[in-house]
């Protein structure tokens, strides 16, 4: 299947329409309270907000001064797109993530395009470099940007292949300008790690976590004697531990656990949270993290 077809399939399957009508006027949430930058002092006037008052200033001219700030434009979403190979396996659910990745890009396009904004994706190149693509706004940009994830996830062999931390690490070093960023994954990390690096991204950017559900990993059609492979970390074992009912009930255990302490410590850090577990439900698992957008930036 193209690119164009994929383009085609994600829009046909979300509706424009119901993707517009579910994230219109909460869009603009994703930068609130991110989305200005300094533009001069004036004199106090009644009825400025005592937290703009710029106290330095005031000092230095003996007039209470107040910092004034204009709406950014051209502001930036940048995707951070795992491309790992379990990304290839269907989840537990039955989604399919790569059409989630795709979906995602396409509903954020609509709105960057429509609002004269910039995305970007920041993807693993088959070589194993990292690095974040152009910003831009347009359809082709936004198709380019899908057939730069296919590409990344069809040709980058698996010990090219990247963590999460990694991604965070180069976003960490390299994207300067305020954005807001979409950390798109379907794994279990360490949340230590995942703590300090969101920590760090925060004090800049508005991070936005969107987990998508992760491929069971198990069989109960597993032929005995017979070794499974590990498509990411080329470990083998047994197929008799495919079919376990009792590992199955405590990997669900596990990743019940564990999607709670993500949801717990997004929370903490004011990040907004989202579980995907059905494309078709994407669009509204957008609106909802933007709905919590608008709520984390009222309390700062």
């Amino acid at each position: 299947m193209s690119i164009t077809e994929i383009v085609a399939k994600r829009l046909k399957l979300f509706s424009k329409r119901r993707v517009v009508n579910l994230l219109d006027g909460n869009y603009d949430s994703i930068f609130k309270g991110k989305g200005v930058e300094f533009q001069s002092l004036r004199d106090y006037v009644a009825g400025d907000d005592v937290r703009s008052i710029d106290w330095r200033a005031t000092a230095r001219t003996g007039r209470t001064q107040t910092r004034l700030y204009a709406p950014l434009r051209d502001q930036r979403i940048v995707v951070i797109a795992d491309t790992s190979p379990s990304m290839h396996i269907p989840g537990y659910t039955g989604i399919s993530k790569k059409d989630a990745l795709y979906g995602l890009v396409v509903a954020l396009g609509m709105f960057v395009h429509k609002n004269r904004d910039l995305l970007a994706v920041c993807y693993n190149k088959p070589n194993g470099r990292i690095l974040t693509s152009k910003f831009g706004n347009t359809n082709k940009h936004i198709e380019q940007s899908l057939r730069t994830i296919d590409e990344s996830m069809l040709k980058t062999p698996p010990q090219n292949a990247h963590n999460l931390e990694d991604y965070l690490q180069h976003i960490v070093s390299h994207l300067r300008q305020r954005s807001a960023i979409f950390i798109v994954t379907d794994s279990f990390h360490d949340l230590n790690k995942l703590k300090q690096y969101i920590t760090k991204l925060s004090a800049r950017h508005q991070v936005f976590v969107l987990q998508i559900s992760p491929s069971w990993p198990f069989s109960n059609d597993a032929v005995d004697d017979k070794e499974i492979v590990d498509i990411e970390t080329g470990e083998k074992f047994l197929s008799e531990l495919a079919s376990s009912k009792k590992l199955q009930a405590e990997w669900k255990a596990m990743f019940g656990e564990y999607t709670r302490r993500v949801k717990k410590l997004s929370k903490s850090l004011g990040v907004p949270y989202g579980l995907v577990e059905d494309v078709e439900l994407l669009p509204e698992e957008l609106r909802k993290m933007f709905i919590q957008s608008r709520v984390y930036a009222k309390r700062h």
